[in-house]
């Protein structure tokens, strides 16, 4: 297994700097301990009241801060980012603290009266060309002070920081990591004035929210996009979700350069017209049931021809991959069920339990790929190992295959009828194979 794809605890923590080398110690020790089963609580975890008593002192510690933690897996990320082509992916999720009422310093999310707890805002780096997930660049934290009274005017609204800034500053964040020449990728949210001016002379594609005027006054982007003539048509993999089966979506393309026109909200020292380019991608034959697919994609990237507008749409598609990290922090590593008293420990385990979401994605995106080799991920004595255990993955087997067989480790039965392994197999068998080989090292000292 290549170095810098080794699903290691100790390698995701290379370099931490807690301010105290017995800090750093329990960083990693701790790290280990939480990724053996990342969701069970810490208690759990930890195995006994000694253990679980130092992890809670570690997170209560000033000097454990999330972005303390994070750092030496952003700086891994931005290492492996500047090898290749990337795309930085930026989203907003809400970490539902509600059912721990005695949590201290949280406020309103979502739109529902009572809900309490916190907003992040993530940005991964997944490469151009395969989609393969590298790691995080950048994470914002944030708590609501209060809703917003409905009766608030126009001027105080525009006044005060808006909660949107955050995805300017996301991309300032990663251009200051050296980052200048990702591929900025955002859905509907997105979608707004200021994000657009910042990235014209960059790179982007963001979907496409407001039916905004264009600045030679011909109509509104959606109308005028749908007027021009296709250029041709592309097939689409669309994975089952919910209870939505898995099908393959034919999508007509369109594409257009326009001029759009800035807000009348914006005050004119700031308003200026932006160039994009549009592709529209739509579905007109869904499944019964089903709900088309309909995109409009506004980019910096080229789209003269159908298959540059094809790369544009890929290019979204990867965009899926931050709700599954986000899904990898909720589902897979139970963030919204641990109870510590303060934002500060909260924002602490977030930081912690963030390196090991991203692990468990890269893992179960790894488990799902057809082509590379194993040797891309495992090295010589794990094969052996796996090969021993389960000889029917051959000597020197695809990766998905080797996945397969680790998942097998975590419980996994590998019937034909069982689809792909889930978070908690791949994991569970990953740690079992990780011991194994040190039980191998041990043997043959």
């Amino acid at each position: 297994m290549s170095t810098n794809k080794e699903f290691r605890m100790k390698t995701e923590f290379r370099g931490i700097a807690l301010g105290d080398e017995r800090l750093n110690k329990r960083c990693v020790e701790l790290a280990k301990a939480l990724g053996k089963h990342p969701d069970e609580s810490i208690p759990q975890s930890c195995g006994d009241w000694g253990a679980t008593k130092a992890a809670y002192r570690f997170f209560e510690n000033d000097r454990v801060t999330r972005e303390a933690l994070l750092a030496p897996h952003i700086a891994q990320t931005v290492e492996q980012s500047r090898l290749t082509e990337v795309i930085a992916i930026g989203d907003t999720t809400y970490l539902n603290f509600t059912a721990h009422p005695s949590v201290e310093d949280l406020g309103p999310i979502g739109t529902t009266e009572g809900l309490q707890g916190m907003v992040v805002h993530n940005t991964i780096a997944v490469t151009a060309d395969q989609g393969e997930v590298l790691g995080m660049l950048h994470q914002e934290v944030w708590v609501r002070d209060g809703r917003y009274p409905k009766e608030e005017t126009w001027f105080q609204r525009h006044k005060r920081e808006k909660e949107s800034e955050r995805w300017q500053r996301g991309v300032k964040a990663v251009e200051e990591l050296g980052l200048k020449g990702a591929i900025h990728v955002f859905d509907r949210e997105g979608d707004i004035y200021g994000v657009l001016r910042l990235l014209e002379k960059r790179r982007f594609v963001i979907r496409a929210a407001q039916n905004r005027a264009l600045s030679s006054d011909e109509g509104h982007l959606f109308e005028v996009l749908r007027q021009s003539d296709p250029i041709g048509k592309m097939t689409v993999y669309v994975p089952p979700r919910g209870g939505r089966k898995a099908r393959e979506a034919l999508l007509t393309l369109r594409r257009k350069h326009m001029v759009l026109r800035p807000p009348a909200t914006e005050p004119k020292e700031q308003a200026a017209p932006v160039e994009v380019n549009l592709v529209e991608a739509c579905e007109h034959h869904a499944p019964k049931g089903c709900t088309p697919l309909h995109w409009v994609l506004l980019t910096s990237e080229a789209v003269d021809t159908l298959e540059q507008c094809v790369h544009v749409i890929k290019l979204y598609k990867y965009r899926w991959k931050v709700e599954e990290f986000h899904k990898s922090l909720k589902t897979g590593c139970q963030i919204e069920q641990r109870q510590l008293q303060t934002r500060h420990r909260l924002e602490a385990v977030l930081g912690l339990y963030s390196v090991i979401g991203m692990m468990l994605l890269r893992i179960r995106d790894a488990a799902r790929e057809a082509g590379r080799q194993a040797t891309e991920y495992f090295n010589e004595v794990q094969l052996k190992l796996l090969h021993r255990r389960y000889p029917k993955i051959g000597k020197k087997p695809k990766v998905r295959d080797a996945f397969r067989a680790v998942a097998q480790l975590g419980g996994f039965l590998a019937r034909k009828s069982d689809g792909e392994p889930g978070w908690k197999t791949l994991w569970l068998g990953m740690r079992e194979l990780l011991a194994m080989e040190r039980g191998y090292y041990y043997s043959h000292a």
